[in-house]
């Protein structure tokens, strides 16, 4: 499926598993996403079974997102 997101500053979204391979290219704004900072241009590709432990926005984001919507939300680990 092929979404545009939009993130609030401060905004963040849940552990996960993909289901299948994410493309995310990012329009606007800072993503972060485990320990990587994305900006407004770059493009980052998960393979299917790979985990992101942390997505969040501080300045709000845009990007647009191809991906699976059987995602799996994982418990956030402390």
């Amino acid at each position: 499926i092929a979404m545009l997101v939009r993130l609030a500053p401060g905004a963040s979204y849940p552990p996960h598993r993909h289901a299948g391979i994410e493309e995310l290219h990012l329009l606007h704004g800072e993503l972060r996403i485990d320990e990587k900072k994305l900006q407004a241009g770059d493009f980052i590709r998960a393979e299917t079974g790979s985990v992101d432990h942390r997505v969040w926005s501080e300045t709000g984001c845009t990007c647009v997102l191809l991906t699976s919507t059987r995602d799996a939300i994982l418990k956030p680990t402390i």
